[in-house]
C-alpha cells in the first residue's frame, strides 16, 4: 500500500510540474502493473487520477517541442534553380544565395620562336555566399579553389537613400573590363591592358548607382594575401564615374572615366607584364621586369560602350604614369571589341557594367540557345626610356554558345600581329583557346 501511495505522489508531482511526457508515464504505469507492484484495482485508480488531470497516455515516442522552436512553413523560403540555392525569410529581411563558377580551359599554340606548351587548366573554381541581413546590410564571401585565394570578403550597408558603403576585400573601382565579371566577359581572357589592373585590396568604398549614371570612390590598403613585414604596406585611392544617356533594354550609350593611385611606401618596386591574352602556357610576352625606386603609380582610364539590339561595341584606353627617383615612366594600352548575337539576344547592362547572357530559347526546349560572334584588337606598350618591356598588338576572334542559362562554351583564336622590343620581339604566335563554363 505504501508503494502504491508513493506511485500516486510521484505521478502527481509530475503533473503539477507540467511535464507532459505522456509516453514515459504510460510506460511507468504499465511496468508497475505488469510486474505486480500494483493490483488491477490500483491500476484503475491510477488511470482515474491521470484522467482527472487531463493527461492522455497514448503509447508514443513523439515529444512535442515548445512553440518557440516551431518553424512555420512560410518563415523560410528555399529555392533551388540553375542560378544556385536561395534561402529567404518570409519578411525579406534575410536573404542568402549560394553560387559559384567552374571554368575549364584548353589551349594550343602555333609557336614562332619561344616554346609555348599546349595544355589544359582549371582556370577558376569558386564558391561564394552573398546575401542581406536586416534588409539594409549585405555581404559576400568568395573563395577560388583553383588559385587558393580569397577573392571577395566584405560587408556593406544600404541604409542611406542614394549611397551604399562597403568594407572588406574587393575589386578597386577601375577599368570597365575589370568591373565585368569574368563569367560575362566576351572573350576567355580580358584584353592585354589588364596588365594595368588595379586588382583587389582591403578597403572602404562608397557607391551611388542610378539608371543613367554611377559613381564609386574608395581608399585601399594591401591585398588579402599580404604577409606583412617591417616595411609599411602600400596604399591607394581609386574612383570611377559612368554616364549612360541612353539606357534601355536593347540600346545603350556608356561613357566612363576612372583614376587609380597607389603609393608604394617603402616597398617601391613595381612590375607590369602580360601574356598574349591566354593563360595556359604562362609566358609573359611583354614584361618590364622589376622597376626599382618607384614612389607612386597613377593610372587614368577612359571607357566607351554601345549596344544596339543584338550588336555591341566596347573600348577602353589606359594611361599609366610612374613617379620614381629616376626619370618618370609612361606606359599605355587600349582595345576595342565588337560582337553580335546571331540568335537575337542583347547584351544586358546595369550599374555601369555588362551582365550575363540569357538565351531566348534553350536547347532543352528545342531551341538553339544563344550564339554570339565577336572580334577584338588590342595594343599594350611597355616601352619607355631605358625600359623595353615590349609593345604587343593582338587580334582575337571568338564565338560563344549558351545552350542553357548559366552554361557557356567559348572558342577564341588569338594572333599576335606585332611585338616590338623585349625578350620576344618579332614573334607572332597563333593561339587557339577553348573554355567550358558553368556559373551559378
Amino acid at each position: 500500500m505504501k508503494l502504491f501511495i508513493l506511485s500516486i505522489n510521484i505521478i502527481t508531482c509530475l503533473v503539477v510540474s507540467q511535464i507532459s511526457q505522456a509516453s514515459e508515464l504510460e510506460l511507468l504505469v504499465e511496468m508497475l502493473h505488469d510486474n505486480g507492484t500494483v493490483t488491477d484495482a490500483q491500476y484503475q485508480r491510477l488511470q482515474t487520477e491521470l484522467n482527472a488531470n487531463q493527461i492522455k497516455l497514448p503509447i508514443s515516442t513523439k515529444v512535442d517541442k515548445p512553440d518557440k522552436f516551431k518553424l512555420q512553413e512560410d518563415e523560410v523560403q528555399l529555392k533551388l534553380s540553375s542560378g544556385g540555392l536561395d534561402v529567404n525569410s518570409a519578411d525579406k529581411q534575410f536573404k542568402l544565395h549560394l553560387g559559384g563558377r567552374l571554368q575549364l580551359d584548353a589551349a594550343w599554340y602555333a609557336e614562332d620562336g619561344s616554346a609555348l606548351g599546349d595544355g589544359t587548366k582549371i582556370r577558376r573554381a569558386r564558391l561564394y555566399i552573398k546575401g542581406i541581413m536586416y534588409r539594409d546590410w549585405f555581404y559576400k564571401l568568395e573563395y577560388d579553389f583553383a588559385s587558393s585565394k580569397i577573392m571577395d570578403a566584405w560587408l556593406g550597408y544600404n541604409g542611406f537613400e542614394h549611397i551604399s558603403l562597403k568594407a572588406g576585400h574587393f575589386r578597386d573601382p577601375f577599368m570597365l573590363q575589370d568591373q565585368i565579371s569574368d563569367n560575362n566577359t566576351f572573350f576567355t581572357e580580358r584584353a592585354s591592358i589588364d596588365a594595368f589592373t588595379a586588382g583587389r585590396h582591403l578597403g572602404l568604398m562608397a557607391t551611388s548607382n542610378h539608371s543613367q549614371w554611377t559613381a564609386a570612390a574608395g581608399v585601399f590598403g594591401a591585398s588579402a594575401t599580404n604577409t606583412g613585414a617591417e616595411k609599411d604596406e602600400d596604399w591607394g585611392v581609386a574612383g570611377r564615374i559612368t554616364v549612360a544617356p541612353i539606357n534601355s533594354e536593347t540600346k545603350l550609350i556608356h561613357l566612363g572615366a576612372a583614376i587609380d593611385y597607389r603609393n608604394t611606401q617603402q616597398d617601391n618596386n613595381v612590375r607590369f607584364k602580360q601574356q598574349p591574352e591566354t593563360n595556359i602556357a604562362g609566358i609573359a610576352y611583354v614584361d618590364t621586369g622589376e622597376i626599382p625606386a618607384v614612389n607612386n603609380v597613377l593610372k587614368f582610364g577612359a571607357e566607351f560602350a554601345a549596344v544596339y539590339n543584338s550588336a555591341y561595341l566596347q573600348a577602353e584606353y589606359i594611361y599609366t604614369q610612374i613617379d620614381r627617383d629616376l626619370a618618370d615612366l609612361n606606359f599605355s594600352g587600349w582595345y576595342t571589341q565588337t560582337g553580335y548575337f546571331l540568335t537575337g539576344e542583347s547584351r544586358r547592362y546595369k550599374n555601369g557594367k555588362f551582365l550575363g547572357v540569357k538565351p531566348q530559347t534553350s536547347v532543352t526546349a528545342g531551341g538553339l540557345g544563344a550564339w554570339e560572334l565577336g572580334v577584338r584588337y588590342s595594343q599594350l606598350d611597355l616601352n619607355n626610356h631605358e625600359i623595353f618591356g615590349g609593345e604587343m598588338h593582338n587580334f582575337t576572334a571568338g564565338v560563344n554558345w549558351f545552350p542553357i542559362p548559366k552554361l557557356r562554351i567559348s572558342a577564341n583564336y588569338i594572333k599576335v600581329l606585332e611585338l616590338k622590343h623585349g625578350t620576344h620581339a618579332g614573334e607572332k604566335p597563333d593561339i587557339t583557346q577553348v573554355r567550358a563554363q558553368w556559373a551559378f
